[in-house]
């Protein structure tokens, strides 16, 4: 299983501890070089890049998407993806192992939530942990498991920087990607490194009264979306399972 660090180039003290981290747990790891943002001329943009992205936003979804073309460019099955400030599980690559044996169908797993997971349960693993597809947003990119068709789907369906990497992830139902998430989490950010990215998206939009209505819509559609999708997967894990008989 090759697993890759986004790391800048000029953080080494980052770049030396997360692969530190790894060693200690028996695992080796690829530096993805990271891209800087405020590098980026704004001709070489996307088309449809948003405007209120900071530069820190804009090299962190660049990063991913540099990720995933790799594993496409390289014919990997599998890949996992570490951000440069993250703790790891002892027990990560066992849970990886189990999560690919569960026959769940998937474009990438997440390893990682900021935030309360609730959804949709698509499995259950022989340790205990849940694969769920999320109705609320995990939020973070800290880490995650992505397959060849995923890393695919997601370079033609997320080629439109709208919105900064973790909040278009939180948004793969609208997709049509198969994103779920894993509880209880195996990669974790540490809190003692601080985060390179300044200044946050929408974190100055103003609260309305119909942006709040906009919300709850929004929080409705979502649910019933995943309850199809999760619906659908679950009749194809069944129906494989059936052709393994």
């Amino acid at each position: 299983m090759d697993i890759f660090v986004i790391n800048m180039e000029r953080a080494t003290e980052r770049r030396e501890q997360i692969l530190a981290h790894l060693r200690d747990l028996g695992l080796k790891a690829e530096i993805l070089p990271a891209v800087e943002g405020a590098r980026v001329p704004p001709e070489a943009l996307p088309p449809g890049t948003h405007p209120d992205l900071s530069a820190g936003e804009i090299g962190c979804y660049l990063s991913h998407v540099r990720f995933w073309e790799t594993v496409v460019a390289r014919g990997l099955n599998h890949a996992i993806v570490l951000e440069d400030d993250v703790r790891c599980s002892p027990n990560l690559m066992e849970i990886v192992h189990q999560v690919l044996a569960s026959g769940v169908p998937f474009d990438a797993v997440r390893l990682s939530a900021l935030r309360p997971i609730r959804g949709e349960p698509l499995a259950i693993l022989p340790g205990g942990a849940r694969i769920v597809l999320p109705t609320k947003n995990p939020s973070g990119t800290q880490g995650y498991l992505v397959s060849q068709t995923g890393a695919r789907r997601m370079l033609q369906r997320l080629n439109t920087l709208n919105c900064p990497i973790d909040d278009t992830l939180d948004l793969y139902w609208r997709h049509g990607l198969r994103i779920p998430v894993l509880t209880p989490t195996v990669v974790e950010e540490d809190p003692s490194l601080a985060s390179t990215i300044v200044g946050r998206y929408g974190s100055s939009d103003r609260k309305t009264f119909l942006r709040h209505l906009a919300r709850v819509a929004m929080s409705q559609r979502r649910k019933l979306t995943v309850k199809l999708m999760a619906r659908q997967l679950r009749a194809e894990m069944r129906r494989q399972r059936e052709a393994g008989r």
